[in-house]
């Protein structure tokens, strides 16, 4: 207990620290500092650039105005009209001492201020603080300390790179020895290696990044995750997690009870359903035929112990309709008729239960695959054939093994860093691990596929159907093994798949804690997000 009192300190200590970083780095004025024949403002410092797959920076990349005043009447008269009452008495004894100032001002203001600019006694100057409003990819791109160096995520990771980029912009004005503006002076912007092109540049496309934050938040999952890679390359296009954190105001996200800095894309959880797709897919590489057929009941007995289908009968199917209906009794069936240590082989190969190295410091969770002999255990591989017991998986996992049936059974360890950039803005060397491999034969994974696109069309999955182009995908609606104070079990739901349908690109898994059914919460959210990427 009293080390969780002193970690809670720790980070509440760090956090107002934080918040403090950034009132100095946006304050309401900047006053000058005066020497060697002039006064001279800062008004911003940057680090290096974290650019997306596009070139399109995903730090310094909003515009804040700011006006940089020598104090003059006409100048005067722009800031009682741009300002409140409570800003423009704030800043009115360094004008009435003549000395220079900036503050910030909104474009409408800065588009007013056109007749004041034309005769030099206001410079209008767009600085780009290193986070936006509404920041993409804020886990990923992480937060600074209260020193401005990085504290978590690529910041943290490249910190020295980023660090070693430094730049300042600010204004300068001729000014006697106490400051004051001189007669005839204008104000001078000064730029000093501002938003350097050195950095890095990632996999993540801005555009899939920002459809998939948007859709989580629309689709109204609070607690969840969204992982969109490429599929033929497994390059993560984007990755969100919900909560967002706001790195601009870390101490606000400390006494959260949703936990936003838990980046949920990287944590493991019970996968659910969603394993079927791989049980078929081990399944077929035996030689079981897609036509194998079982008659559902509503429960079978295993061991001793009875399982059952949740929601209804379905009576005689195939491994497609079994598929497309989620029938956990034919999917028990099924592991019965297979030898499991093959088949485990193939879950590892596909990526289950091993951690997957983003960044230094930014690690995907392994998870859990049981091992052989759990499996040996009455029940237990019956209940990893639906996705359950003591199966653990991430929905970055999750999309990798997902992005390997739509590309014709080939598996590529997923990866976010493009390459670092020099000072030119040019790409350097960077050794990231890259894994290729062919876990299940071509046709394996396009019978697995044709599943897929059935349960999109016919099956649970028909509300992620997107309006052109097709999907192929499957639900999940996931036991936690833990309990509300009512007594409810928690569930995780989830929905994995690919589009289009034909010659499938993205591969996107979402993913909801404490849902209702992955048909209700996370098949609707791919629907949106595959809806923006075909636009």
């Amino acid at each position: 207990m009293t080390k969780r009192i002193g970690i809670v300190f720790f980070l509440f200590v760090l956090a107002m620290g934080a918040l403090c970083v950034r009132l100095m780095r946006v304050p309401l004025m900047i006053p000058a500092q005066s020497g060697h024949g002039g006064a001279r403002v800062t008004i911003d410092r940057s680090r290096g650039a974290v650019l997306d797959r596009n070139g399109e920076p995903l730090v310094h990349a909003q515009p804040q105005a700011y006006a940089a005043v020598k104090p003059t009447p006409e100048a005067d008269a722009f800031l009682r009209a741009a300002l409140s009452a409570e800003r423009y008495a704030q800043i009115e004894p360094r004008l009435a001492r003549g000395i220079l100032v900036a503050v910030p001002v909104d474009n409408a203001t800065a588009s007013a201020a056109a007749n004041v600019t034309r005769g030099g006694d206001v410079l209008l100057i767009n600085a780009y603080p290193r986070y936006n409003k509404d920041q993409l990819a804020p886990h990923l791109v992480g937060h600074l300390d209260p020193a401005g160096a990085g504290a978590a995520g690529l910041e943290k990771a490249f910190d020295g790179l980023l660090a070693g980029a430094a730049g300042e912009l600010a204004v300068r004005v001729p000014a006697d020895a106490m400051g004051r503006a001189l007669a005839g002076a204008k104000p001078e912007e000064q730029r000093s290696r501002y938003r350097a092109a050195e950095g890095i540049r990632l996999t993540i496309d801005a555009r899939a990044q920002r459809a998939a934050q948007e859709a989580l938040a629309g689709g109204g999952i609070e607690q969840g995750a969204v992982v969109i890679l490429d599929v033929e390359t497994s390059e993560i296009l984007a990755l969100a997690s919900a909560p967002a954190l706001d790195p601009k105001h870390i101490a606000a996200s400390l006494d959260d009870p949703l936990l936003p800095f838990f980046n949920r894309a990287l944590g493991a959880y019970p996968i659910g359903s969603t394993f079927k797709c791989f049980i078929a897919a081990a399944a077929l590489e035996q030689g079981i035929s897609p036509r194998f057929t079982f008659t559902c009941t509503g429960e079978l007995e295993v061991s001793g112990h009875i399982f059952r289908c949740r929601e209804k009968i379905h009576g005689e199917v195939d491994m497609a309709q079994a598929l497309a209906q989620s029938c956990n009794l034919y999917f028990i069936h099924l592991t019965q008729q297979i030898r499991r240590q093959p088949a485990m082989d193939l879950m590892h190969l596909f990526g289950f239960g091993g951690e997957i190295a983003l960044a230094p410091g930014i690690v995907c969770a392994p998870g859990n695959l049981p091992a052989l002999e759990e499996l040996l255990l009455p029940g237990e591989w019956a209940n990893v054939s639906f996705g359950q017991g003591k199966l653990l998986g991430t929905p970055l996992q999750m999309a990798a093994a997902t992005a390997c049936i739509a590309n014709g059974g080939v598996y590529n360890r997923p990866t976010l860093i493009d390459a670092t950039l020099d000072q030119f803005g040019s790409a350097t060397a960077y050794k990231q691990s890259r894994e290729a491999r062919q876990v299940i034969s071509p046709e394996t994974a396009a019978r697995v596929r044709a599943m897929m696109v059935t349960a999109v069309e016919e099956g649970s999955g028909r509300r992620a159907l997107p309006d052109m182009g097709g999907a192929g995908g499957k639900t999940a609606t996931a036991q936690s093994g833990k309990f509300t104070p009512d007594g409810s079990e928690i569930l995780h739901t989830a929905f994995t798949g690919f589009f289009p349908a034909e010659r499938p690109r993205y591969a996107i898994t979402v993913f909801r804690e404490n849902g209702r059914s992955g048909a209700g919460d996370c098949a609707p959210v791919f629907r949106t997000i595959a809806n923006a990427l075909g636009e």
